[in-house]
């Protein structure tokens, strides 16, 4: 009997205590749920405020221009405009439209972010597709010519350029022969050398002479002239006089001497405030002294050393090749915009200059060896070589009067027959009032701008730095009188690749096999015991 009170008296205990665990009940206007309610609304506030806040900023950034709000991540900032795009842009006054010819749904995005960094850059660029399935005959209108999807039409008011896609996207050679699609990206040279075809009032023409086994112009070269918008054409001095429209002559590496009458064709085009671009290329290679061509720079104090230079400040040397010389740009008109590019000239020989006191002209060095360069020369007593600094390219100029009474340094036959008073003075009072601006630039090596001789010379394929390209049309922008000349590079569309070495791969095999693993754990066991000591 007491046992069984004993456990009834027990389970009336246990069932107490678990009456006492039992949670009480809430009245609904409890100040818990009064508070739960609040910051269930506040909550609801902030998240309606947060959604009104990301519309608005989304409204806002809408209406500022791309080119503040598109990042351009490709490897090869393939559109992302450069600085003399942009020097272009800033000059427009007149608008001009860039129609983009393409099937609806087949665009090129790389084309048509481009085309939007324009129109985001400037308010005088507007773009717009056309669907040439919908509307075929659009490009008829502007040219007789067949235009291909994806080519671009530049129109200003009645003038207008045809952007062709195979110029976009330029075949090279090993694309051709292995099927491959192009690997370059030309669509912002194209675009705004068209833009400063439309916007130019002059036409500049450039003639290359021709007859003196004169080095071919690189691809480089020849696409810089053609993106500068400048007309070019060849001439044979033996046969003909150098024009009356000829903005620029160039003479490229001739192989073999010009004739006395040639050169003094020249020495007249420059006495009457001709431009000359001279490039030549050691005797040393060539086998061939050109003493007669030699006379045009001798009349400014400038002479080849011959032999070739040779750098042994390995500051100044590319790919750890004495020859391959990575010159110091001097402070002149044609190298102001060069000091944050590479240059590497190869295979040249040094210039001279002899300064004179009463000459009328001024020569500023252009490109200039360390002064730990060496020449070296050979002869009948064998190889020579001399320390120093040497120049390797100059830039010439010398302002002439147009009167009778003005001469230039250079020996010309126009001005033996004013000094014989042939001429009339109602010609020679009408240009009184007028000066003409000779030029010229003097490179020592063809190699500073034709990457296909170089290959040629060393005998496998190699490419000139971005600098180089840009010294090109540097010159011809001072050349020309211009006040910026198109010298876009086209860019690659494969992405960067890195090479590592032998020694990198061992560095970096232990880092990821070892190092890494070993301090993953130290971290993990560190964390495992400070938490086991809580």
């Amino acid at each position: 009997m007491e046992d069984k009170k004993m456990k009834a008296e027990a389970s009336a205990m246990a069932g107490n205590k678990e009456k006492k665990k039992l949670p009480r009940e809430r009245k609904p206007k409890d100040p818990a749920d009064r508070r739960r309610l609040a910051n269930g609304s506040y909550a609801l506030a902030v998240t309606a405020i947060a959604i009104a806040v990301i519309v608005v900023i989304n409204f806002i950034v809408s209406a500022i221009p791309s080119k503040f709000t598109t990042a351009d991540v490709s490897t090869a900032k393939l559109y992302t405009i450069d600085s003399t795009t942009k020097k272009v842009l800033n000059k427009l006054d007149d608008d001009i439209t860039l129609y983009y010819l393409t099937e609806s749904g087949q665009e090129d995005a790389t084309t048509t972010k481009l085309l939007e960094t324009y129109e985001g850059y400037s308010s005088h660029i507007k773009y717009k597709k056309i669907d040439i399935v919908a509307n075929p005959t659009f490009a008829s209108k502007y040219t007789s010519d067949t235009v291909s999807a994806g080519s671009i039409i530049a129109v200003c008011g009645d003038k207008s350029k045809v952007i062709n896609y195979s110029s976009i996207y330029p075949t090279d050679s090993s694309s051709y022969y292995s099927g491959s699609s192009s690997s370059t990206f030309d669509g912002e040279g194209q675009i705004t050398s068209a833009i400063a075809y439309l916007t130019s009032e002059s036409s500049e023409k450039v003639y290359y002479t021709t007859g003196h086994n004169e080095l071919d112009m690189s691809t480089a070269m020849t696409d810089a002239i053609s993106k500068a918008n400048l007309d070019s054409e060849s001439i044979n001095l033996l046969s003909a006089d150098i024009p009356s429209d000829c903005s620029m002559l160039i003479i490229f590496s001739p192989l073999s001497d010009f004739t006395t009458d040639e050169v003094q064709k020249v020495k007249d085009y420059l006495a009457d405030g001709g431009h000359l671009l001279l490039v030549t290329m050691s005797a040393a290679l060539t086998q061939t002294d050109t003493p007669n061509l030699d006379t045009i720079m001798a009349s400014y104090g400038v002479t080849r050393t011959g032999g070739y230079l040779e750098e042994t400040d390995q500051n100044y040397y590319a790919s750890g090749v004495p020859y391959l010389l990575v010159p110091k740009t001097g402070s002149s008109t044609v190298t102001s915009d060069l000091s944050n590019e590479n240059i590497v000239d190869s295979f040249t020989e040094g210039l001279t200059v002899t300064e004179s006191e009463d000459a009328g002209y001024t020569v500023t060095p252009i490109l200039t060896t360390s002064d730990s360069a060496e020449l070296v020369t050979s002869g009948s007593s064998g190889s020579t070589s001399s320390k120093g600094e040497y120049d390797l390219a100059v830039e010439v100029d010398e302002t002439l009067s147009n009167d009778s009474s003005g001469s230039s340094d250079v020996e010309s036959t126009a001005d033996s027959t004013e000094s014989t008073g042939t001429d009339s003075s109602a010609d020679s009072t009408s240009s009184t009032s007028s000066t003409k601006e000779t030029k010229i630039l003097y490179y020592a090596s063809p190699f500073l701008f034709s990457s296909d001789a170089l290959s040629s010379m060393l005998q496998q394929s190699v490419s000139l730095p971005t600098g180089n390209t840009t010294l090109f049309s540097s010159s011809l922008t001072y050349l020309t009188d211009s006040d910026v000349t198109v010298s876009v590079a086209s860019k690659s569309t494969q992405p960067a690749q890195t090479t590592i070495s032998s020694s990198n791969q061992t560095i970096f095999g232990n880092l990821f096999m070892f190092v890494i693993p070993v301090a993953v754990i130290i971290v993990g066991f560190t964390i495992w015991f400070a938490r086991r000591r809580k």
